[in-house]
């Protein structure tokens, strides 16, 4: 094998992913719904995948053991298993994540990205970018989106095999100026994992079904804004899916609550300044963070809003971010 180093961006979901299929190998980690997403230039996973004499796994300077460390070589074992007979070399996985960990912002999207293209390069597999999608969203759903740059849709499909289940890019981004802002409302871990609260809101939640059948239509109809370029249509939309998972999570038994007050005062915020003329949209991922959609002339404006924000710990601007790359040697 060589050594390779991958680097892939996070994307945050305009149209939302919440929940799994339940009625196929777990192993695929399909969604229930579709998506589509914006990558980001400013927030990325470096990813190396090397060989060495054991496994180990190095996140952000420190030796990550237990879940994290599981999931990783679990997942380089079924990528070496699919073209080769023999056991899998030892791997040094060295991640750094430019953006907060496991915090709502898609480290996953970003860091299983980014996996997947180094160890397939380090595997020397020939893999096309449909293919390494969905071996991405194999370790994280949305990281099946953050192999591509710009606007992505990922279908949810319905083929047990999950091949029907494809990301692909959208035509759109490279004139259309448009930024998110992203705002973080607090530090630290988010208190409910994803995996696990979307299965509590399949087992639980009353407003579970209605979320997954109303999806495709939001799907198609801001990839119709997109390509309009109609933001305000855009950001109806947005804000909508946005606030129809969070109700789905907070109808869940026990509640999944991600907001804190700093979020809601976030979104009142944009929601007054678009009164006054400053167009931004925001949405939430399963986190406590907002981020805002809109033009770029009006960035600056929102993040100066909410930098005023009690309770705001840090703002940022991201414009459109391009899709995985990955540097081999030998």
């Amino acid at each position: 094998m060589k050594t390779a180093t991958a680097t892939a961006h996070s994307n945050i979901a305009l149209v939302k992913y919440w929940g799994k299929r339940a009625d196929v190998d777990r192993n695929l980690n399909l969604p229930a719904v579709g998506s589509l997403s914006m990558t980001l230039d400013g927030l990325r996973t470096v990813t190396t995948v090397a060989e060495a004499s054991e496994d180990a796994f190095v996140l952000d300077g420190a030796q990550a053991g237990g879940k994290p460390e599981q999931k990783v070589f679990a997942f380089l074992d079924r990528l070496w298993a699919s073209a080769h007979d023999t056991p899998r070399p030892r791997c040094a996985v060295t991640s750094v994540n430019h953006l907060p960990t496991a915090a709502g912002l898609a480290s996953s999207a970003s860091g299983f990205a980014a996996l997947a293209t180094a160890g397939a390069s380090a595997f020397e597999l020939d893999m096309s970018l449909p293919t390494l999608s969905q071996w991405a969203r194999m370790g994280s759903g949305s990281a099946a989106r953050s192999i591509y740059g710009g606007f992505v849709r990922l279908d949810a499909g319905t083929a047990e095999d999950g091949s029907d289940c494809v990301a692909r890019p959208l035509p759109g981004v490279e004139d259309w100026p448009l930024r998110l802002v992203v705002v973080q409302t607090t530090r630290g871990s988010k208190p409910v994992g994803s995996t696990e609260g979307m299965q509590a809101s399949r087992d639980t939640s009353p407003y579970y079904q209605a979320w997954v059948d109303t999806s495709i239509p939001d799907l198609d109809a801001a990839q119709a804004a997109i390509e309009a370029r109609d933001l305000p249509r855009l950001g109806g939309i947005v804000e909508h899916s946005c606030f129809k998972m969070h109700a789905c999570m907070m109808a869940t038994v026990p509640p999944i609550m991600y907001w804190k007050p700093a979020s809601l005062a976030v979104i009142q915020t944009v929601w007054a300044a678009r009164q006054e003329g400053v167009h931004g949209y925001v949405t939430m991922d399963a986190g406590p963070h907002v981020k805002i959609l809109c033009l770029a002339d009006d960035a600056e404006s929102i993040a100066a809003r909410c930098r005023a924000v009690p309770g705001v710990e840090e703002v940022n601007l991201c414009a459109p971010g391009p899709g995985a790359s990955v540097e081999v040697s030998a």
